[in-house]
């Protein structure tokens, strides 16, 4: 297939990659306990499977698809960063915000609930490899990466920007727990994808998600020492 055979990415393409995930998480549960589900279980095998299977879906529909910007230049280490100081800012307002309208009876993710339980040395990598890295990858290839893609070649710039951050912060309240984090995550998604517009690279936005995710991580963990 010629590169003027190539078709750009579509919407429904984005659909289907996020239901191969969905799906992904799916099977990898049929392979776990089924006296519940423990915190090595939903890294070792959940979060991977879900992940994997995005980026799975991605790899497989890219050949006959225009090429994602998959680049990173060595500025996009700034990301790193940007990610950190975002995730910092955002808990503190949100956190203060969250404290005053509902005390201490606030839900919080069932994943992080999960990842609080994580404090062997196993699953504190299991939670670090997924939570900080796999997903990252995996949720750019989607959200700023197909997504984005699509919505600028079917409609504009403007739709793009703001339909992808709504979709990235829409798809978390899978689990209804997350309802708390979803303006955080907007805003976060209009971060990562301005990032995308303006490099025309996923390498910023990857690793901006990676800082956001890993302050998380350790946040997580250190509250659950304490």
């Amino acid at each position: 297939m010629t590169l003027r055979e190539l078709q750009p990415w579509k919407v429904s393409d984005a659909v289907w990659v996020f239901f191969a995930g969905f799906a992904g998480a799916v099977i990898a549960a049929a392979f776990v306990s089924s006296d519940g589900i423990t915190t090595r279980e939903v890294f070792a095998a959940l979060v991977p499977g879900q992940m994997g299977a995005t980026i799975l879906a991605v790899v497989v529909i890219s050949p006959r698809r225009e090429q994602l910007p998959l680049r990173f230049a060595s500025r996009d280490s700034l990301g790193l960063l940007v990610g950190a100081g975002l995730q910092l800012g955002l808990s503190l307002v949100m956190g203060v915000l969250i404290t005053l309208f509902f005390g201490d009876d606030a839900p919080t993710q069932e994943i992080v609930d999960q990842a609080t339980e994580a404090l062997g040395a196993g699953e504190v990598g299991l939670v670090v490899l997924g939570a900080g890295l796999l997903a990252p990858l995996a949720e750019e290839l989607l959200f700023r990466g197909v997504l984005l893609q699509a919505l600028l070649r079917r409609w504009n710039e403007r739709v793009a920007y703001w339909g992808s951050a709504g979709a990235f912060a829409v798809v978390h309240l899978l689990d209804p727990n997350a309802i708390l984090t979803v303006p955080t995550l907007f805003i976060v998604g209009l971060v990562l994808a301005r990032q995308a517009l303006d490099t025309g690279r996923l390498g910023k936005p990857i690793l901006t998600h990676v800082g956001f995710n890993l302050i998380s991580v350790i946040a997580i963990f250190v509250t659950a020492t304490s």
